[in-house]
């Protein structure tokens, strides 16, 4: 059905607390403002998320939000999450491949969203026009992989949560296409807790099947066979991923001095090359995709040998290596494939799992927490990992957080790096060696995130010569623009590794009916990104808060290199200016007036007298 030359797009709405689920129409206009995806999720959660609310509470929405051109395009098979994190208190987003998105499309969907708790374990069935909650009290205590895998969902995708996600661990993530006997890549909304949002409402899974899908004109056709030759091209910006996907990363961080090594003391570590690319081309089963992409980036891997032969893991990305294997020290090519293959089942963020258990393995070392665990700890590293799931013994203060953990134990950050932002975990890049990932790391609206932006690549990964990686120079000009497309990216839904421009967006948009300009689509994003702030605002975050740990100023073992107080403040301030903030983070009143977000402020407890006069 067409509006005005535009799709007809619905989504479904779950109350939880009621046991309803009806569809509703997204009104024309919210597409043409937001697209969908981040966008659109974050205008339902400035909504109706009430203010301060428990992120573990019946009143925080959990969203899942596809794109209109999601599943049509190559590489745009992609939905997001979007809810207050547990972790971190903060607005939460996190995309997720696979298939998921494409069977919410082929559903009639374009998203769900999910309000209020259920007094009993169950299950969301959508089957094209009808969806019910059904009992999941035989799933309840299942892995990921166990929950896809059931019968019952044989003909269906499913976005299921693990026993982490049962144990409201903060940083437990949702596993969609996760099953051994589901064809195609699986896709993980990892950081931040949504996960654990999903196990405090009662939701177990959610099981999509549809049979219809979206129509397709013969100038979509055409620009789809345009984009995915450009992406098949030897020189495409997709193909540094047709070997190995993610893990060739190791083997430039590690040269480069910014992978990081025995809890962030040291930028390379000795055993790098086994852990690399090359080990996992040498144990790869399959290489694998998300529907209706042809990049095939992940890297199905069993163990040959080591602490856990037989150990097989559906995809191992670069972010698990680095914060799971160099930072606990693991040279054990088994053992990040059983870590990576223990946090797919039980369903844990792999950052924050292996940020935690670094951690903690530093702690130990120093004696400052009675364990055996220790750095290279193949065993231990993996009955903590089930320990954190479980929420048992030490596990229990680690599934919280770092920030929570330290805390708890009454660790002195100057003696262990509690490398954090908002609570949330670093991931795997140290801004020690790249000083932009430091602006990128604060100003990130989910808290320490790479992937808003990711100035490594254009200095000290090596994309522009000219760039300085130490110097605070450009970096908060670089880190907002990147904020800002990644931000419409997300709306679209595109993946990051396929690299879709503005230019391109504007035409996939065009051919759907939804009429925007490049200039546009980039301001779209420029406005979700604000909205988000608003939202953290609201909630009760300040400048204060774009700030990173202490033990950046410490020289890394081997590099030698710091982040000084003064550069990141350089930065900070470079970045408050160009983004139109006043000193306190706050947007301005001209800005919020530009980017027509002066309801959302009233919505939000802002007024742009307020905002003026600050």
């Amino acid at each position: 059905m067409q509006t005005n030359g535009m799709e007809r797009y619905e989504i479904l709405r779950v109350d939880l607390s009621k046991g309803t689920a009806a569809r509703e129409e997204v009104p024309p206009e919210l597409i043409q403002q937001f697209v969908g995806g981040k966008g659109l999720a974050t205008h339902y959660l400035a909504k109706e998320l009430p203010a301060g609310a428990d992120p573990l509470g019946p009143d925080n929405p959990l969203i899942f939000m596809t794109g209109p051109v999601s599943g049509i395009y190559p590489g745009t098979t992609r939905h997001i999450t979007v809810t207050k994190s547990p972790l971190t208190g903060a607005y939460l987003d996190s995309t997720a491949g696979g298939y998921f998105a494409w069977e919410l499309r082929r559903a009639g969907l374009l998203g769900i969203i999910v309000q209020g708790a259920s007094e009993q374990p169950v299950y969301l069935r959508v089957s094209d026009g009808e969806a019910a909650l059904e009992d999941a009290a035989e799933l309840m205590g299942r892995s990921i992989i166990e929950v896809d895998d059931d019968p019952r969902f044989a003909d269906y995708r499913v976005a299921a949560i693990g026993p982490a996600g049962e144990n409201r661990v903060l940083y437990a993530n949702i596993g969609n296409n996760a099953g051994r006997t589901k064809n195609g890549r699986s896709g993980y909304n990892g950081r931040g807790g949504a996960g654990a949002v999903m196990g405090s409402k009662n939701l177990k899974a959610i099981a999509v099947r549809g049979t219809g899908r979206p129509a397709i004109s013969e100038e979509v056709k055409g620009l789809r066979g345009e984009f995915s030759k450009r992406i098949k091209q030897e020189d495409s910006d997709s193909s540094w991923l047709f070997e190995a996907g993610t893990p060739i990363i190791v083997d430039w961080t590690d040269g480069v001095h910014v992978l990081p090594t025995r809890n962030w003391t040291s930028g390379s570590f000795e055993g790098a090359e086994a852990i690399g690319h090359e080990a996992i081309k040498a144990e790869r089963e399959a290489q694998v995709g998300c529907y209706n992409c042809p990049v095939n980036c992940g890297q199905q891997v069993k163990a040959m040998s080591g602490a856990f032969p037989g150990a097989f893991a559906d995809k191992v990305e670069y972010e698990t290596i680095g914060l799971g294997a160099s930072n606990t020290g693991n040279a054990d090519f088994s053992s990040i494939v059983k870590f990576s293959e223990l946090c797919d089942e039980l369903g844990l963020d792999t950052i924050s799992a292996g940020a935690a258990i670094a951690f903690a393995m530093d702690c130990a070392e120093k004696g400052l927490i009675e364990h055996p665990i220790r750095f290279g700890d193949s065993a231990g590293q993996a009955e903590l990992t089930q320990a954190i799931s479980d929420r048992s013994g030490m596990g229990a203060d680690l599934a919280d957080g770092i920030r929570a953990a330290a805390e708890k134990w009454g660790i002195d950050r100057e003696k262990v790096n509690v490398f954090e932002v908002k609570g949330m975990e670093f991931p795997a890049y140290d801004p020690r060696g790249s000083v932009g990932m430091a602006i990128a790391y604060a100003t990130a609206d989910r808290g320490a995130c790479h992937m808003p932006s990711w100035p490594i690549a254009a200095d000290a990964l090596g994309e522009d010569d000219a760039a300085d990686p130490y110097s605070p120079e450009g970096k908060s000009e670089f880190v907002i623009g990147e904020q800002d497309e990644n931000t419409a990216e997300w709306s679209l839904v595109g993946c990051d590794f396929i690299v879709y421009g503005a230019e391109d967006a504007a035409k996939m948009l065009g051919s759907l009916g939804i009429q925007m300009t490049p200039e546009e689509y980039l301001r779209m994003g420029r406005r979700v990104w604000n909205l988000t702030r608003l939202i953290n605002l609201r909630e009760g975050f300040t400048a204060a808060d774009d700030a990173v740990p202490p033990g950046l100023d410490k020289p890394l073992e081997d590099s030698g290199r710091v982040l000084t107080p003064e550069v990141f403040a350089q930065m900070k301030s470079d970045y408050y200016r160009l983004r139109g903030w006043d000193e306190a983070g706050r947007p301005t009143a001209q800005l919020l007036a530009e980017l027509d977000l002066e309801e959302y402020a009233r919505d939000l407890g802002f007024s742009a007298a307020e905002e003026s006069s600050s």
